[in-house]
């Protein structure tokens, strides 16, 4: 039997480990306070995890880095880095908590200095966004807009499921089965990142996370730094 000659598209795993939560970030350590609504009975199981992750990520991240992405991936695109530093600011302002805004300086640090490492041209800020530094490894890597959307919420609600797996009594079975139906969000939420970026102000204000994110950080004992 003849062995096949097609080449294998080599951004699918490009994208597959940019996505991965083994990426050297610190994902694992934040929980966008979802920690603090377990702790004081907001989310208690499956369920209510499963409602607080897609409320979250549609109106959080699918109104604010989804759409940050796809302006940062236009930029990068064109080599425009002082845009590119721009949308840093954008995004870290809208940020409307301490462990927030740390949680994406840090991630975004720490995705700099990998893809400095495999030399992946990372623009001009020294204290990066997480969506910006997804888009330079996106252009370096030939990752269409489409997939790296695709790639980047697949790694927070899988990020956030695992959050609920490790803090309430819920099986990997259960887990994954949520997964499942929360990743049916992401082929809404891309198209819609990708009309709300044609605008320059974008983002929503989650007054509920803001709060509990802030009263997160006075928690005595915790697993998550956000």
């Amino acid at each position: 039997m003849m062995a096949p000659t097609l080449a294998m598209n080599n951004s699918l795993p490009r994208l597959l480990q940019l996505s991965s939560q083994n990426l050297p970030v610190g994902a694992y350590a934040y929980s966008q306070a979802q920690e603090w609504a377990i702790a004081q009975g907001s989310i208690k199981d499956g369920e209510s995890a499963a409602e607080w992750i897609e409320g979250v990520f549609l109106f959080g991240v699918g109104q604010l880095d989804l759409p940050a992405l796809v302006q940062a991936y236009n930029a990068v695109k064109k080599q425009e880095w002082q845009h590119l530093s721009d949308i840093d600011c954008y995004v870290q302002a809208s940020r409307e908590s301490k462990e927030l805004l740390l949680e994406d300086i840090e991630m975004g640090r720490a995705l700099r200095r990998v893809l400095i490492s495999m030399n992946v041209e990372t623009g001009i800020s020294k204290t990066p966004s997480f969506v910006t530094q997804f888009a330079c490894a996106g252009i370096a890597w030939c990752i269409s807009l489409d997939e790296l959307l695709t790639g980047m919420a697949y790694n927070w609600l899988e990020g956030q499921v695992m959050v609920a797996t490790k803090s309430l009594p819920l099986g990997q079975s259960a887990a994954q089965s949520i997964l499942y139906r929360l990743c049916d969000l992401i082929s809404k939420a891309v198209p819609r990142a990708i009309e709300l970026s044609q605008d320059s102000d974008y983002g929503a204000s989650l007054h509920g996370l803001a709060i509990m994110s802030s009263r997160h950080e006075l928690m005595e004992a915790r697993l998550y730094r956000s």
